[in-house]
């Protein structure tokens, strides 16, 4: 990268980000829908933050899931994804094309469930950090249970 290009770096935790601008997860999907937003490139994004990864499928909460509101958006996705097997077989190699640090939210109910994505995903060298999501309050289950208790947060960290 050009010297004039790097105007807007920063390095965050030793992670060189071209830009500071994070794409925070649930925005992006898995990395792959922002791209095919009109003049929009990923050299815009100094990282992305995928949209919450379980070890299993998740076909989330029932539609209507989006609700436009006068104040915003309310969102009840219920963390559907493709689970961590389709992930790491379909959506990694999408990832790496990006060139851009990844950090992938990862949602659970159990510390072991947690635990088998995050070691899953200590292998892929895009990843470059893990966001827990702990306090998602749009599921029947899971990780609202530890983002309410310290002890909880403080074990499953």
């Amino acid at each position: 990268m050009a010297d004039s290009d790097r105007r807007l770096a920063v390095d965050f935790c030793g992670l060189d980000f071209a830009t500071p601008l994070v794409l925070l997860s649930g925005c992006v999907g898995f990395g792959e829908e922002y791209t095919r937003i009109q003049g929009f490139s990923n050299r815009d994004a100094g990282a992305i933050c995928l949209k919450g990864t379980t070890g299993s499928q998740r076909l989330g909460n029932a539609p209507h899931r989006v609700y436009e509101t006068p104040g915003g958006m309310l969102n009840a996705i219920g963390l559907a994804n493709v689970g961590l097997e389709a992930f790491l077989r379909e959506k990694v190699p999408l990832l790496e094309a990006l060139d851009r640090p990844v950090f992938v939210n990862v949602a659970g109910t159990t510390v072991e469930d947690y635990l088998a994505v995050v070691e899953a995903l200590e292998r892929v060298e895009v990843v470059r950090g893990i966001e827990l999501n702990i306090s998602c309050p749009n599921v029947k289950e899971g990780g609202i249970q530890f983002g309410t208790d310290p002890d909880q947060v403080r074990h499953i960290t």
